[in-house]
């Protein structure tokens, strides 16, 4: 996987433009896709002629994650308007954009597909590779919310020690799985990927080593 920039993955559907209307987005602004884009309010999916943009998930709490960035010969929202679900999605311009708008109806038009197959074959490897993006996206960010419970711990297994930064947790590392609620291998690549960042060194049931008390508690979200 090449990152989380797409780009050229759907050049052929510029074959199909004329199907298409145009419109132009200035940087910094948001493309509303939950209004329908199109006068008459219809649904669509576009093909981004030029500049850039960021999609990014809202979450229920309100927080914005950004999943990936795209930029000219990129098919856009389809699976939004495929699932008529559009109202967690934030897409904003990184540049001044333009974008080729398509009535979502082509996407279920048996006749269209009949006669360019080799643009929905195009449409569904290009979905896949969106997939992975947003599947790494999720594994990272569960990832990295685990590594904070980690190190939450870990300053409170300190605190009752007297703030020392070499102590005997009386735990074993999977004991502490186990009270986290997480699988042994993915605490082991947590405590590794500590280990690699100088935060911590040594973790036994009699040793416990804190290399980096300042950057351990920025990580657990006490800083």
């Amino acid at each position: 996987m090449k990152g989380s920039t797409v780009g050229r993955l759907n050049s052929p559907w510029e074959r199909v433009l004329h199907l298409a209307s145009r419109r132009v987005f200035r940087k910094g602004q948001t493309i509303d896709i939950g209004a329908g884009m199109k006068e008459d309010g219809r649904p669509c999916f576009y093909y981004i002629l030029s500049g850039r943009i960021r999609l990014s998930y809202v979450g229920r709490g309100g927080e914005e994650r950004t999943i990936l960035y795209a930029g000219p010969g990129s098919l856009m929202n389809v699976p939004s308007v495929v699932a008529d679900d559009v109202k967690n999605t934030v897409v904003t311009c990184m540049e001044a954009a333009e974008v080729a708008l398509f009535d979502a109806a082509l996407l279920t038009d048996a006749r269209f597909a009949a006669e360019h197959p080799d643009l929905m074959i195009n449409l569904v490897q290009s979905l896949c590779v969106h997939l992975v993006i947003h599947s790494q996206r999720l594994a990272e960010s569960a990832l990295a919310d685990s590594l904070s419970q980690v190190c939450r711990v870990v300053c409170e297994l300190a605190e009752r020690h007297g703030r020392s930064d070499r102590f005997a947790p009386g735990m074993t590392q999977q004991e502490l799985a186990l009270l986290l609620g997480m699988h042994r291998t993915t605490l082991t690549r947590i405590l590794c990927r500590l280990r690699e960042m100088n935060v911590l060194g040594r973790f036994t049931r009699h040793q416990l080593l804190i290399l980096d008390r300042a950057r351990l508690e920025e990580l657990a979200g006490k800083v």
